[in-house]
């Protein structure tokens, strides 16, 4: 995690791809957000996870989450 500067910076970037996939305003969403209160279908997460995947060149198998905040610590433990 220390190489990227942190869970918040996975967060920032994971903040921007919800809003863009479900439209929720940023500053509405939050760490806690679910995936199912930023409208988010199984397409979207999965979108999610492949543009976090690629920018942070990892590889995370079949990734379970319910919030931001799960796939951020996902991400920072990759």
């Amino acid at each position: 995690g220390i190489l990227f500067g942190g869970i918040m910076d996975i967060f920032d970037y994971l903040r921007k791809i919800a809003h863009e996939l479900g439209g929720v305003p940023e500053e509405r969403i939050r760490p806690e957000s679910t995936t199912k209160e930023l409208n988010l279908d199984m397409f979207d997460r999965e979108e999610m996870v492949l543009d976090v995947e690629a920018k942070y060149d990892i590889f995370l198998n079949d990734p379970k989450f319910d919030t931001l905040d799960d796939l951020a610590k996902l991400v920072d433990v990759a």
